[in-house]
């Protein structure tokens, strides 16, 4: 996929708009502009400078030039939030918002699995360790994983961590749509 592809996507879905609303916006068939977005066919420069305008962006932009305030996300460390219940912690290095394709986290698991919590939910995992050594249940599979190791699954399962003895560990987890 393009580059003026992936920019286009990312701009009509940061604004919150449909395919059917931006093509109307545009004055081109909704087929047409899902495969620009694509990369299946390449607009002609008035399509490209409708779309630019109708998603209030530069042409700068949708070539990758250059990027808008909202295309860059710094969370600095005094400002990310941390969640503790008793030994699991949670914290969140890039919370997820509708506005981002991923998220980012660091899990530092407890002994024990969290029972009355069992996570499920769309887009794919990945679960890389950092420190220590975990037991990753996702639905039915038990596997254990140390520093290094590394495993993505669908997040519609559901799926459970925690860290073999006593020795800390920490996870760094992304969940991706």
């Amino acid at each position: 996929m393009s580059v003026v592809a992936q920019r286009i996507r990312a701009l009509r879905r940061r604004r919150g708009l449909t395919v059917e609303a931006l093509a109307a916006a545009v004055g081109i068939h909704k087929g047409h502009l899902s495969r620009v977005e694509r990369g299946e066919k390449a607009p002609s420069v008035a399509t490209l400078e409708a779309i630019a305008k109708a998603l209030d962006a530069p042409m700068a932009e949708l070539f990758g030039e250059s990027a808008a305030e909202t295309d860059v996300l710094v969370v600095r460390r005094a400002d990310r939030v941390a969640v503790r219940d008793g030994a699991y912690a949670v914290e969140a290095l890039i919370p997820g918002s509708t506005r981002r394709a991923a998220s980012l986290y660091v899990i530092e698991p407890g002994e024990a699995f969290l029972t009355e919590d069992l996570p499920a939910h769309g887009g794919q995992e990945i679960a890389y360790v950092l420190d220590g050594e975990v037991e990753l249940r996702v639905a039915d599979r038990l596997i254990r994983l140390g520093p290094g190791d590394c495993a993505t699954y669908d997040g519609a399962l559901k799926h459970r961590l925690r860290r073999c003895g006593a020795a800390p560990a920490s996870v760094l987890v992304v969940v991706a749509d």
